[in-house]
């Protein structure tokens, strides 16, 4: 029941927002949205920090080789108003559950088993990483994994503005 709530809570507010892509230079829409263990996120308090979100799936090859690189990366980006928020696109939040298992991750991640999110962002494949400055914009989308050190640079420079 509880679930039930907070997707109808999702589905309100992406109701309300025209349906389009989100760019590059757009805003960061706000959401709520349950966590992969049940507990709900609500994106608004994640305002002020640099955010590395990103939408993945139990079945993508690449999320199997970039989610430890990314643990690794909130690790020592720790304290420096970095975000890593990880959105799970299954329908079925066990699959992510059980990816999350087999690769596990220090950063936070949410289901969007509703495909509701997924489909407002509109990312083009999977991985797929919106990051997004501390005023709140939309400031780089990479579809696939640019890296470590590459990605870790990017945040950095996020940060220090």
């Amino acid at each position: 029941m509880k679930f039930l709530r907070i997707v109808a809570v999702v589905s309100v507010f992406l109701a309300t927002l025209a349906h389009a892509e989100v760019k590059v230079g757009d805003k960061f829409p706000n959401f709520k949205v349950p966590t992969v263990d049940g507990k709900v996120l609500d994106t608004a308090q994640l305002k002020g920090r640099v955010l590395y979100v990103d939408f993945w799936a139990s079945w993508c090859t690449t999320c199997i080789q970039s989610f430890p690189i990314l643990s690794e990366l909130n690790s020592e980006l720790k304290g420096k108003g970095i975000y890593f928020l990880g959105i799970n696109t299954d329908e079925d939040v066990n699959l992510a559950k059980k990816f999350l298992e087999k690769t596990p991750v220090n950063f936070l991640n949410v289901s969007d088993r509703t495909q509701q999110i997924v489909s407002f962002f509109e990312p083009k494949g999977f991985p797929a990483a919106y990051i997004v400055a501390k005023d709140g914009t939309v400031h780089t989308i990479k579809e696939g994994f640019a890296g470590k050190e590459k990605t870790k640079a990017l945040l950095l420079e996020l940060a220090a503005q």
